[in-house]
């Protein structure tokens, strides 16, 4: 048996595995709390702190 912080990274790689992304896993009503910003970062308008690679999509 896994648990603590060994069982959320195996859940994560798993879902890696699987396709899955966070957003499969939370509630509807999160989905709508977060679907400007997950669409501004889809877009590429965000801030981080550390560098980042950008994709040229078209």
């Amino acid at each position: 048996m896994v648990d603590g912080y060994l069982a959320r990274v195996i859940q994560h790689e798993f879902d890696h595995i699987e396709g899955k992304l966070f957003t499969d896993r939370i509630s509807p009503f999160r989905k709508k709390m977060i679907a400007k910003k997950m669409k501004a970062l889809a877009s590429g308008d965000f801030n981080c702190h550390y560098k980042v690679k950008s994709a040229n999509r078209k």
